[in-house]
């Protein structure tokens, strides 16, 4: 295990804030954020290369924050992969083995063949492609038989087809790796799709901190301000509270009116809400549309569809609630069907239970 308590480090201007986080043996923790907000920095404090100004680095119980990075037993892949260009990649592998004090050559094929690398093992490292040489700073980084693995956006270097096929690999490959040493993983990204598929916590970062971490279904369905909201891609919208009621708050954002359901505490004055795109349903009938919404509190909308784009794999629709701006997401299946379009009046319709009230504005709008 990885604990990270309550660490400051500095960077020129930069800071890490009060950073704290524990991963377990064999398990993802996969740190989010916007470029700049401080990922690799952290990492660096990790792996020993960033001096560290206060706080404390734990692993397997043993205190390392004064440790120099050789003593650290952290296997680091950095987003440019820092291979020797004129090395073969066996060359490559052999000198982490040689730093771990162990140049047998069963070790050597284990990693080759979990990685697949066995046929490039006599290629000089300039010779491959952006796939090949980031699965040999991978098994470079095993090599070194490390306690704690860092990956810092491993997908960064790679062109559009591979990290697609990357994403579809990914997750079996580390697994893979942690059935061979059963150590945590911390993996570094600012993409959410990337991050969905591999995690089993996930952490998102901004400005030097540390704004939310928990499981990764916790996260994606539960953002706890009004930054994560924004970076997972949540309509986040400024209102204010006009009843409340049986559980229940009805909440003016502009001229549109929305309910919420399922808070406790009074609110009053200023909020923030935020809703999931997915969450949003389109329709050109006013009336519900979900059968299982039929006995369920719903806000239906009514908005014109102003813009429509290819988002990945779904569409995404921006529809205009009088002046307020709703994102949607649909399915392009969906879209053929409903015949929906740009231009088209149309209803939204989203459940109050899933209208999301933020928890750095509530504080400020209980009575």
């Amino acid at each position: 295990m990885i604990a990270v308590s309550n660490l400051y480090a500095r960077r020129a201007a930069f800071k890490l804030v009060n950073i704290n986080f524990e991963a377990q043996q064999g398990s993802i923790l996969t740190i989010v954020g916007p470029n700049g907000c401080g990922k690799t920095t952290l990492l660096e404090c990790v792996a020993g290369l960033q001096k560290v100004e206060a706080g404390k680095i734990t692993i397997k119980g043993v205190d390392v924050t004064s440790f120099p990075p050789e003593k650290r037993k952290v296997g680091y892949v950095p987003a440019d992969y820092a291979l020797f260009p004129n090395m073969t990649v066996q060359r490559n592998i052999r000198f982490a083995l040689k730093k771990a004090g162990d140049m047998g050559s069963n070790e050597l094929v284990k990693i080759a063949r979990m990685l697949q690398i066995e046929n490039l093992m006599d290629r000089n490292v300039e010779s491959l492609s952006s796939g090949q040489r980031q699965r040999v700073a991978l098994a470079r980084a095993l090599a070194s038989k490390p306690n704690v693995l860092l990956l810092d956006e491993p997908c960064s270097a790679l062109d559009p087809p591979t990290k697609e096929m990357f994403r579809t690999r990914i997750k079996d490959m580390l697994k893979d790796v942690i059935r061979e040493i059963s150590v945590p993983i911390i993996y570094t990204t600012h993409d959410l799709l990337e991050a969905n598929v591999i995690s089993d916590r996930i952490a998102v970062m901004d400005n030097g901190r540390l704004e939310q971490i928990g499981r990764a279904d916790e996260v994606f369905e539960n953002p706890n301000s009004k930054f994560v909201s924004e970076f997972l891609g949540y309509n986040v919208l400024e209102g204010n509270v006009v009843s409340i009621g049986a559980g229940r708050v009805s909440i003016r954002v502009g001229n549109v009116m929305l309910e919420a359901e399922g808070f406790e505490s009074p609110l009053r004055g200023k909020v923030t809400v935020a809703i999931r795109p997915q969450d949003v349903i389109l329709s050109t009938r006013e009336e519900v549309i979900k059968p299982k919404w039929k006995k369920c509190r719903c806000n239906i909308l009514k908005g014109t569809v102003e813009k429509m784009y290819m988002a990945g794999s779904i569409v995404r629709a921006i529809v205009n609630v009088d002046d307020v701006k709703l994102k949607v997401d649909v399915t392009s299946d969906w879209l053929e069907d409903s015949n929906i379009k740009v231009g088209d009046r149309v209803f939204a319709q989203i459940k109050a239970s899933r209208v999301k009230i933020l928890q750095d504005r509530m504080q400020e709008a209980y009575v």
